[in-house]
């Protein structure tokens, strides 16, 4: 699995098409489906996107995402940095903030390659 995060509009998806040689039938949209429906496209967008969903069960969106690793080992997964920016207002902001940023971590820890892009450029990190 490869990692590429950065921050919102940076050129993320760009990046990974061309560097990772890939199209738009290899994009999988993690803000638009549900996990359920992907279907082994390459390129996984919106990484990020898979949290809130499974804090509002009151689940662990580190342990929830655990099986679907296993069946990414050939895929690009894209997610957005929240660290960088301002500080939430409400709690449930900052609650969903740090557990993107745990589930980041986690995917790096997992991952074979992590780049970060900001400009459209990317920088290896891993």
């Amino acid at each position: 699995m490869k990692l590429i995060l950065g921050g919102y509009a940076n050129g993320r998806t760009a990046y990974a098409m061309q560097n990772y040689q890939l199209t738009e039938s290899d994009c999988f949209d993690a803000a638009a489906e549900p996990l359920a429906r992907w279907n082994g496209q390459r390129l996984i967008l919106h990484a990020e996107q898979l949290v809130n969903p499974w804090l509002e069960q009151g689940k662990e969106p580190c342990t929830e995402i655990l099986p679907w690793l296993e069946r990414w080992q050939d895929t690009v997964l894209i997610t957005q940095e929240v660290g960088c920016g301002l500080v939430p207002v409400t709690p449930q902001q900052r609650q969903l903030r740090e557990a993107v940023g745990h589930f980041n971590r986690l995917l790096a820890e997992c991952a074979e390659t992590v780049e970060r892009v900001c400009c459209g450029l990317g920088m290896r990190l891993k």
